[in-house]
């Protein structure tokens, strides 16, 4: 018994069992050097994969015919794939490369533990970002509109509207041209009015003082007096009623400090080498990984 207790037995006991492991790899990789085969493997991981793919896609479980197809096709798909990487066939292709950059920052997405904010954390974030929770001005207009396609000078005709209606109580119903557009537009915000008319056209009425027709102001279209009637200045919402929006704002930037952090890291692993003209264009590459880190100081962000 005083022999099994000998360090020297357990140490040629493991140089045994060490050795004989090796020589079985090297004996395998040996025998599928020279036979030129190499081995794929499908278990019951990959089994179950095709299972459940095909049970979410159809809401019910695959034939034992069915699984066989699934099976196969999984098969052919994973010999296809060796083949072409063994051609070279991923190199420069364009479509490999975006799908393999989706899965790394899909990867890098599912990896990066972000723990829930407390109230004060997020409250601070709404605080330092209001501008992102702005909800935008509405204005109601109508106007009139002078093409000036169909007019010899369709600004001096809009300008002598304009002194018309400044001036008298006139309806502005029969004055201007047919326009596809409704000439009274309701509680439309910014975006909404830019989208008919243009961005200039937009800007300038929601500069506009309610109640008085101005004008002429460009478009898209031609000329246009315009008069707003009601008008609702962007607000930021209290706290309590954009809560979710914040959160979600604040998990978002989360994860882009978290990919700049990652790519700052790529940027100092990789040596990348860019000419002159490349330099030129998009100017010194990044490679300071010290901002992302500052900015994740307090996050609750752990690698």
């Amino acid at each position: 018994m005083k022999l099994f207790r000998e360090p020297l037995l357990h140490f040629a006991v493991a140089g045994t069992g060490l050795f004989a492991v090796y020589a079985w790899i090297d004996g395998s990789g040996a025998a599928e050097q020279a036979t030129g085969i190499h081995e794929v493997r499908i278990g019951e991981g990959e089994l179950r994969w095709v299972g459940e793919t095909w049970a979410r896609q159809w809401r019910r479980e695959p034939s034992r015919e069915e699984l066989r197809g699934l099976v196969l096709d999984l098969l052919r798909e994973e010999l296809l794939a060796r083949e072409a990487r063994e051609l070279g066939l991923d190199k420069d292709d364009t479509v490999v490369r975006r799908r393999l950059a989706q899965k790394m920052t899909f990867l890098i997405e599912d990896t990066a533990r972000i723990s829930e904010p407390a109230e004060s954390e997020l409250r601070a974030f709404y605080d330092a970002h209001q501008e992102r929770f702005i909800r935008p001005g509405r204005v109601s207009f109508e106007h009139v509109f002078f093409d000036r396609g169909k007019r010899r000078d369709a600004a001096a005709d809009a300008r002598r509207v304009l002194v018309n209606l400044a001036e008298s109580d006139a309806s502005a119903a029969d004055e201007g041209d047919r326009l596809l557009i409704e000439s009274d537009i309701r509680d439309a915000d910014r975006e909404a009015v830019a989208a008919q008319f243009g961005q200039v056209f937009a800007d300038a009425v929601f500069a506009l003082s309610s109640g008085e027709w101005s004008g002429p102001i460009e478009s898209a279209y031609g000329l246009h007096l315009v008069r707003v009637y009601a008008a609702t200045p962007g607000e930021v919402p209290p706290f309590e009623d954009v809560k979710a929006e914040v959160l979600e704002r604040w998990r978002n930037e989360q994860r882009r400090i978290v990919k700049e952090r990652h790519f700052a890291e790529l940027f100092r692993k990789y040596d990348v080498v860019a000419d002159e003209r490349i330099e030129a264009l998009v100017g010194p590459l990044p490679g300071n990984v010290e901002p992302a880190d500052a900015r994740l100081e307090g996050a609750g962000i752990t690698r």
